[in-house]
């Protein structure tokens, strides 16, 4: 019976190291703790630490993580891959709930806990797209703005028009090659 941590940062800029340190400190030892930096909507599968991790697990073992949320955001994912490590006699315990899926009232708790995730993800994304509808309805520009002025970009379909290459018209617009084709390509010349 092995007990194994895994520990997951979604960016370069955040650190795992308090993770690993709680693990540690919950007598993982170092080496049995696996670390990734990737971000939490990624399926469980398509993480190569944590795929691997399970991979490795046995009858008996335990993985066991800082929060829920290291597993993943989608409850379906995260109870997906609890289902598995059951069916398969692996426990998993989550350290800031005191939860551990070896008991009844662990597996319970976790499936409720998970489906809570999953609906705070839902409201923060819909809140997300109400607050990019309402830039868009109040005239503000999402997006890149275009490094051609409207005027630019006509020139660059006149240019076009009289035959002009690619790399002529980016050299008489001062910009890239691939700005200058998007901008001889265009049909929508007013937008900045």
């Amino acid at each position: 019976m092995m007990n194994y941590g895994y520990a997951r940062v979604s960016t370069d800029e955040q650190t795992n190291e308090p993770q690993i340190q709680e693990l540690i400190r919950q007598g993982i030892s170092p080496e049995q703790i696996l670390t990734e930096k990737v971000s939490g909507s990624v399926l469980a599968k398509e993480r190569s630490a944590l795929s691997g991790l399970i991979a490795k697990l046995q009858a008996g073992d335990t993985l066991t993580v800082m929060k829920l949320d290291r597993l993943g955001r989608n409850a379906i994912d995260i109870l997906s891959l609890i289902d598995e490590l059951t069916e398969n006699d692996i426990g998993v315990r989550v350290l800031n709930l005191g939860v551990d899926t070896s008991k009844a009232s662990g597996r319970l708790f976790l499936t409720l806990l998970a489906g809570f995730a999953e609906f705070e993800r839902e409201i923060i994304r819909e809140r997300c797209i109400a607050r990019l509808e309402s830039a868009k309805a109040n005239g503000i520009l999402l997006g890149r703005r275009n490094v051609l002025t409207p005027e630019q970009r006509i020139q660059a379909r006149q240019l076009r028009q009289e035959g002009r290459t690619v790399s002529e018209v980016a050299r008489i617009l001062h910009t890239s090659r691939m700005t200058a084709w998007r901008a001889m390509n265009s049909t929508n010349i007013t937008k900045t």
